[in-house]
């Protein structure tokens, strides 16, 4: 519920509340209206106090609610204002602008306005101010912002700002001093004094009718303006263009954009459009027409732009909308418009967009000249100067490089015996002892390679299937099982396979490969009895046993030292 009071005044609970509480509210209440008295706008001349609560705002007693804010005062009961008051606080009244007395029964006199007639009116006695503002509405003969002027038209009214006077009808003027003398079909201009003549009267005082077929005539002349879709002297005959309009004197018709023919029947052929479809359509993509009112494409051919696509690309534009740049052309010549391609190219250059530059040999505007003069090198494709291979140096890339210089135009120096290098990769020439040693290593390493790729395809062609536990042996046979006996033994401890050697051999038997028992214990401790110089141990590959490849007795082999190897495999690191 809505309870409304003025100021820091008590407010009464609705619902019957005690005193303690009442007493807290009262506290409560000053303090917001302390508060609302330094936050309040300065414009507001009382300080109003409104609490929100769950229901909505309550305003305080003697004030109206007024959107969101309790603004309005309220003048209630016996304080009620009368018919010219205005309640300008809470059940005061004051009379409204432009009354004074004790009742606001008297209308302040005209020299007077605002509240209580306070306010004195400036245009007074030429004119009258209002009550509220105090603006001045000037009398019928005077005009300035304070009325100050006097009007000097006669039998018209004056612009209160400007003083220009509007006549009254039938007069006309600078002052509306002068009479009209127009018929009533007509209009008298009030500057000129000329008589307006109404459609279909004609005269210099309209009095005349024009014979026109219900069209309008000219004033003085009486010659008929005919309406639309008629012709003639006197606008009687039907006009039969059809889109077009017709001439009124002999009934020709001229044509709309986009039509031709003796009664503007025909739409413009393909290709052309305007009056008469005399102008022919721009360079509309893929030869579609163009709009036969005003020539307009839906887009262009490559090279063209605008809504007619009859401009060509600006310069440094080609292709399709002319979005693409053009590429460099000769002494900064434009492209072709439509695909871009050069009419010349600058030196070095060649092809349709001077993207290519000339090939190896031949240099120049258009790749003409030949580079026969370099003799071991290329030519700049632009100036034909020679560019020497690694190696040479000159005008014409013609002599070799000092001793002790190589690479490109000889500029680097190498650091030799003797200064004796390539001169184009600026390695070093070995000595004749040199060169032995090299060649020598190369072949030994040549052989221990052969050697090794044919242990390799032993190994995967010398297998043997055992008709027992038909499981396959990997076996190292023949002749390079006795070279390999010479090659210092690897263990494999990794693989933890029993170390066993073989003393005996069948001799019938060129690869006398067998299946052999491991050694027990107490054997191995032996090791007088399983040892043998030219037997050799396999490797056990997941199978039961291990597998043993014994050598002839009575063969030979050329026994090789690791030592050996690592001084030739030194020496050859060395001379390399």
């Amino acid at each position: 519920m809505l309870t409304c009071c003025r100021g820091p005044t008590e407010v009464t609970d609705q619902r019957g509340m005690s005193w303690e509480w009442t007493l807290l509210l009262r506290y409560v209440f000053v303090l917001l209206w302390f508060t609302w008295v330094l936050l309040l706008p300065p414009s507001h001349s009382e300080p109003v106090l409104f609490l929100y609560r769950s229901s909505g705002l309550v305003c305080c007693s003697g004030w109206g609610q007024l959107g969101a804010e309790c603004l309005t005062p309220l003048c209630e009961g016996n304080f009620t204002c009368k018919e010219n008051e205005v309640c300008v606080r809470p059940n005061e009244c004051r009379c409204r602008h432009g009354y004074f007395g004790a009742s606001c029964d008297t209308k302040c006199p005209a020299q007077f306005w605002g509240p209580d007639c306070k306010g004195k009116c400036n245009c007074y006695p030429n004119g009258q101010c209002d009550d509220l503002t105090g603006e001045c509405t000037c009398n019928h003969n005077r005009w300035g912002p304070n009325c100050e002027n006097p009007c000097t038209c006669q039998k018209g009214k004056c612009d209160q700002e400007t003083g220009k006077c509007t006549c009254h009808p039938g007069v006309w003027g600078p002052q509306c001093n002068n009479n009209c003398y127009c018929s009533i079909n007509s209009v008298c201009d009030a500057m000129t004094g000329r008589c307006l003549c109404n459609p279909g009267w004609m005269g210099r005082n309209c009095a005349l009718q024009c014979n026109c077929n219900n069209s309008p005539c000219e004033q003085f002349t009486g010659r008929c303006l005919c309406r639309e879709r008629m012709w003639g002297a006197r606008c009687d005959r039907y006009c039969q263009c059809v889109h077009g309009k017709c001439n009124q004197a002999d009934g020709s018709c001229t044509c709309t954009p986009g039509f031709r023919g003796k009664f503007c029947k025909e739409p413009c052929p393909a290709g052309f459009y305007g009056q008469n479809c005399r102008n022919r359509c721009g360079h509309c993509k893929g030869q579609q027409p163009c709009k036969v009112t005003e020539g307009r494409c839906i887009t262009c051919d490559r090279g063209w732009n605008g809504t007619r696509c009859d401009q060509l690309c600006s310069k440094g534009f080609f292709g399709e909308n002319c979005q693409e740049v053009c590429p460099t052309c000769k002494d900064g010549h434009h492209c072709d418009p439509i695909y871009g391609k050069c009419s010349h190219c600058n030196p070095g250059w060649i092809g349709d967009r001077c993207e290519v530059r000339c090939p190896n040999g031949t240099y120049g505007e258009n790749c003409e000249n030949n580079c026969s003069h370099c003799f071991n090198g290329i030519c700049h494709v632009v100036t034909g100067e020679c560019l020497c291979d690694p190696g040479f140096y000159g005008t014409y890339c013609n002599m070799t490089c000092q001793p002790g210089q190589y690479g490109v135009n000889c500029n680097q120096t190498c650091s030799c015996h003797d200064k004796n290098c390539d001169p184009v990769s600026g390695a070093c020439y070995l000595q004749p002892n040199q060169r032995m040693g090299v060649i020598a290593a190369g072949t030994l390493v040549s052989f221990l390679l052969i050697v090794l790729l044919s242990l390799l395809c032993c190994c995967c062609l010398c297998r043997h299937k055992d008709d027992h536990n038909k499981k396959a042996k990997r076996i190292l046979c023949g002749r390079f099982s006795r070279i390999s006996t010479k090659l210092p033994r690897i263990p494999l401890r990794r693989q933890k396979l029993p170390k066993v050697v073989v003393a005996h051999h069948d001799p019938e038997n060129t690869f006398n490969c067998s299946f052999i028992e491991p050694p027990s214990v107490a054997e191995q401790n032996s090791p007088s009895s399983w040892s043998s110089q030219e037997s050799f141990s396999s490797f056990e590959s997941g199978d039961e046993g291990p597998v043993y490849c014994v050598p002839h007795e009575g063969e030979s082999f050329l026994p090789i030292s690791v030592n050996l190897i690592m001084e030739i495999v030194g020496a050859l690191s060395y001379a390399i």
